[in-house]
């Protein structure tokens, strides 16, 4: 089913409008900070936007903000305060202030463990967290709701490789290593093989590759061309470490915003972030594909883990999934109780979804999906209360 026949069955027939005082009622343009210049992000905006207007009968519209309107680290105070009506919101720059959501993210490493889905880990794990915050974690969305904020939709990366300098293909070539890595999950994976983990904004990657201040750095493919990271890189592991990125609400609505609208509009703004969520998880993987091929064209060495290094990953990674609940119980003060319960339905969901997402071709058939399966699901008057 194409895009716009997918959006004009979901269309729902009535205008999306916001009454001022006086009583006029008039269309609203949402004002959409999304902290990128380009690439997957933006294009998914787009797709956004299209949606919302053909769900509200052009009555409604988005106009997004790339990359001027609020940076990352300005995002989730800025959807707060007002300052956009959505946003590309990545949770892991504020953990304290999500470490319910970030819990369920932190997990991403288990799709290293599974290979039914390869290349297809973010469609999967995309479903997984939407189900998990929508569905199943009631404390996730208490925390969206403190902060002024309605979770509308997800963004996971395609599965993270190793960018080096120098070869890395056993479990001795990692040894003294100073990584980059993008989380604490990585971080305690690079400690467990002897490697000093470096935490560094990916703005400063390029630079530090080139300089030798990290000798590898652990990120998607797609990075390859968003950074031009493709001029400094020379060798490319890709089956270590594995995870993803998966710590964002994609389209993260103001709650102020969020409540002006009624329950159709509510439900028309939940169809247009199961686009968003669709799009934006297809389109990175698309690119993760197409930036690989790049590397291999420029030269690139594109290297395999020994059998060794794998098992020891492995090893590492059962381990620490275990030890997960444990970090946020006692970083965050959360009962340990709950989050083995948290950990323990996503783990399910996890494995739920790499059994869903191996027949997806385009992005229309991950959005309906997502739909069907999430949020069709929920109540649009009670939702975000």
């Amino acid at each position: 089913m194409d895009c716009r026949k997918f959006l004009y069955t979901a269309a729902l027939g009535v205008g999306l409008s916001a009454t001022i005082n006086v009583g006029v009622t008039q269309a609203d343009t949402l004002r959409f900070a999304v902290g990128f210049p380009s690439g997957a992000p933006i294009e998914a905006a787009k797709k956004y936007a299209e949606s919302v207007k053909e769900n509200t009968n052009n009555e409604h519209s988005v106009k997004i903000y790339e990359l001027s309107l609020l940076n990352h680290s300005e995002m989730s105070s800025g959807i707060s305060q007002g300052m956009a009506d959505l946003g590309y919101l990545l949770t892991a720059y504020s953990p304290s202030d999500y470490p319910h959501s970030n819990l369920g993210a932190d997990m991403s490493m288990q799709t290293a463990l599974q290979g039914d889905v390869l290349g297809r880990e973010g469609y999967a794990y995309s479903g997984a967290m939407l189900e998990y915050i929508m569905l199943n974690c009631p404390e996730c969305q208490n925390e969206f709701s403190s902060n002024n904020q309605v979770y509308t939709s997800v963004v996971s990366t395609p599965a993270y490789v190793m960018f080096c300098n120098e070869p890395v293909k056993s479990a001795e070539d990692l040894k003294g290593k100073r990584m980059r890595i993008s989380g604490a999950p990585w971080a305690r994976w690079v400690k467990d093989f002897g490697g000093s983990p470096v935490a560094l904004p990916i703005t400063e990657i390029y630079e530090a590759l080139e300089q030798g201040v990290v000798d590898c750095t652990f990120l998607s493919p797609t990075e390859l061309t968003n950074f031009n990271l493709i001029d400094v890189v020379k060798n490319i592991t890709t089956d270590v470490p594995g995870g993803l990125y998966a710590a964002g609400g994609a389209a993260t609505l103001n709650r102020d915003t969020w409540n002006r609208f009624n329950d159709e509009e509510k439900e028309a703004m939940l169809k247009a972030g199961s686009v968003m969520a669709a799009y934006v998880t297809f389109l990175y993987q698309e690119q993760a594909h197409s930036d690989m091929e790049k590397a291999r064209s420029k030269g690139i060495n594109i290297i395999e883990a020994d059998s060794d290094l794998l098992e020891r990953s492995r090893e590492f990674i059962k381990s620490d999934l275990e030890f997960i609940p444990e970090f946020y119980s006692g970083e965050y003060g959360i009962d340990s109780k709950r989050t083995r319960e948290l950990a323990d339905t996503m783990s399910s969901l996890i494995k739920k979804w790499n059994g869903l997402v191996g027949d997806i071709e385009t992005a229309d058939q991950l959005a309906e999906l997502y739909w069907s399966e999430v949020y069709s699901k929920l109540e649009p008057s009670s939702y975000g209360k």
